[in-house]
């Protein structure tokens, strides 16, 4: 049997996809629009109206015959999958996010593809879409069907203006205040806006000329007498929270190993972003987190560049979804690709070849190095897939990236386990560097380049604007450690070190930080963002 379509005008097709899109896959945005005019519900209808408008006279603007239902399926897709991440984990689909979905990878990618993200797919994207390819859109003549939307279009902005305008105090106050929290909830305007933005961004970018730096680089610590070299190493940790650290006081015991090392737990750190994107670019530039943007990272080399100008050894070891090209232009291999079937599956490693690879590869550096790991870490939902079976320790854990389908605990003792799991492997690389101090003068500095939300505020994940981030997201663990060697031959003070481990710290400082453990010298190097500068000078000051 078949059934009749039936037959719409394009004006009215429009309206209603309008306030299905409203009605249907803005949850998030209406709960927060309600909680701000809770004691004002007749300004709640208001702004409501005038959103509807403006979304009316959008959709208006692409009614035309051949182009209407493809450009209003493809804004109730973007809707539906925009309010999925809204509503199940709190994530605003920002520019950062638009980047880290372009720039992950397929197995990441394939965790997120649950169930629960199929089926809301299928029932706020799929079925609305077919209804749309289904009805038949009936369409004026072109110049009165131009006319007639041109009249409607103003009506709709005229109407929302005149909405607003009657009692713009309160709504542009809103604004102000809220636009990231609230306005950026909207689904589709928000995801589109970011994804035009990253596009552009993108082609700003690529037309950059790269400047070099630092060409005037060079490495002035005397040699050591015993013949060692100067080693290096940066752990770039992923989706690390200070606050699940038993280092800093958690209650779980997440750092087991790490307490028994001699290390510095430097207690006070913020990352430069919420996304691995922005964060590990920004903390390998000579730019502050003020100063930072994707163009200027783009312009100039970076900290591995200049340590290479100065002769120092560099390499990359990646465990993660790439370097964001921190690494282009210097050694990096992708461990990710080497299909060891120990440690990988599914396009995805544990951290342990990390330590694998560096031990079998430590005897091809014969001069100063400094060398780059970049974990996997604590990357999510799917957080019971960064840790073997022996590190989960802390139960009941979350086993799905459907965090719906479990409890908080569980979801925070699957991420409790990734830092016990990552404690083991920070421990395991200080093994491995003290294993070799018959030739290098080493030490470890790890950072992790963001936090991460586990449900606070109904929060989850990171990526969350950063001024409106929640200090979960943004309050880091920064961990160094330093063999006898090493200490004496850059005459660094521990103590002083540990006895400032409180003192504010931030991503701003890797970079001058760096130069300063390699005891490279440089026109750009700035001893006052060099976080260990100040326990050099009391060194020397108490061996004078």
């Amino acid at each position: 049997m078949r059934f009749p379509r039936p037959t719409i005008a394009s004006g009215p097709l429009c309206i209603l996809t309008a306030i299905y899109l409203l009605a249907f896959t803005n949850a998030s945005f209406w709960q927060k629009l309600g909680a701000y005019f809770h004691d004002h519900p007749q300004k709640l209808i208001v702004a409501g109206a005038a959103i509807l408008l403006l979304h009316i006279a959008l959709l208006l603007v692409f009614s035309a015959k051949y182009v209407i239902k493809p450009v209003l399926i493809f804004m109730i897709l973007v809707a539906a999958g925009g309010s999925y991440f809204t509503a199940t984990f709190g994530t605003i689909i920002t520019r950062s996010v638009v980047e880290a979905t372009f720039t992950t990878t397929q197995a990441e990618s394939n965790q997120l593809l649950t169930t629960g993200f199929i089926l809301h797919m299928v029932l706020y994207g799929l079925i609305p879409s077919l209804l749309i390819v289904w009805v038949r859109v009936k369409h004026r003549p072109l110049l009165r069907k131009i006319a007639v939307n041109t009249v409607a279009i103003t009506a709709c902005l005229v109407g929302a203006v005149v909405l607003i305008g009657s009692d713009f105090g309160s709504f542009s106050s809103m604004y102000r205040e809220h636009r990231s929290d609230i306005m950026e909830r909207l689904e589709p305007i928000t995801p589109l806006k970011s994804t035009i933005q990253y596009a552009a961004s993108n082609l700003k970018d690529n037309r950059v000329v790269m400047q070099p730096l630092g060409l005037d680089a060079k490495q002035t610590l005397a040699p050591l007498p015993s013949g060692k070299k100067l080693l290096t190493v940066i752990v770039v940790g992923e989706t690390a929270r200070a606050k699940n650290f038993s280092l800093y006081g958690y209650k779980q015991e997440t750092n087991p190993e790490l307490k028994k090392q001699d290390i510095v737990a430097f207690t006070n750190t913020v990352s430069c972003g919420t996304s691995t994107a922005v964060s590990v670019p920004c903390m390998f530039s000579p730019f502050t987190r003020a100063e930072y943007s994707s163009t200027k990272f783009r312009s100039s080399e970076n900290l591995m560049d200049v340590l290479n100008h100065a002769g120092v050894k560099v390499a990359w070891y990646e465990n993660n979804t790439g370097s964001k090209n921190v690494a282009d232009r210097i050694a990096m291999v992708d461990l990710q690709n080497s299909g060891d079937t120990r440690y990988c599956k599914g396009g995805e490693c544990l951290d342990q070849i990390l330590v694998d690879y560096l031990k079998e590869h430590l005897k091809n550096f014969n001069g100063n190095a400094t060398i780059v790991l970049h974990m996997t870490g604590s990357h999510g939902p799917a957080y019971y897939r960064r840790y073997p079976a022996e590190f989960a320790r802390f139960q009941p854990e979350c086993r799905t990236s459907e965090f719906s389908n479990c409890t908080n605990e569980k979801i925070v003792n699957a991420y409790d386990n990734t830092i016990l799991y990552t404690d083991h492997i920070l421990s395991e690389v200080i093994d491995l560097l003290k294993s070799n101090e018959s030739r290098f003068a080493p030490a470890m500095i790890y950072m992790s380049d963001h936090g991460e939300s586990l449900g606070e505020n109904g929060l989850y994940l990171h990526a969350a604007p950063y001024f409106i981030a929640p200090n979960e997201q943004t309050h880091i663990p920064f961990i160094a450690w330093f063999s006898p060697d090493y200490a004496s031959a850059t005459r660094l003070d521990t103590a002083c070190l540990k006895q400032g481990a409180a003192s504010p710290a931030s991503h701003d400082n890797l970079f001058h930080t760096v130069l300063g453990m390699m005891g490279v010298k440089t026109s750009v190097y700035d001893a006052t963002l060099d976080r260990f500068a100040s326990c050099r000078k009391a060194a020397v000051a108490s061996q004078s």
